[in-house]
């Protein structure tokens, strides 16, 4: 396994609103592209298993996909903005 990409590298939501992160993991070929989602700032904003990021409140967090043998990580930053019209 040469790396992992996450797409988009930024991403801003509304609170209370979703959006999708992406993983590839290269190369092709890798036998084990399984991973992990994770967050540093769960007040901020939480990320399934699916990579759907739900912003929870204003402000700025990383979600980080981390592959399972540890080896490899790829990040997306994510900025969650107040809901319109609150």
């Amino acid at each position: 396994m040469t790396g992992v990409t996450v797409a988009p590298a930024t991403v801003s939501v509304e609170t209370g609103k979703t959006a999708k992160l992406t993983v590839a993991v290269a190369p092709d070929s890798a036998t084990d592209k399984s991973g992990k989602w994770s967050v540093d700032d769960a007040t901020k904003a939480t990320i399934a298993d699916d990579g759907t990021v739900t912003g929870v409140t204003a402000g700025t967090a990383k979600a980080t996909y981390t592959t399972t043998d540890g080896a490899k990580t790829g990040t997306s930053t994510i900025t969650v903005t107040a809901a319109t019209g609150a």
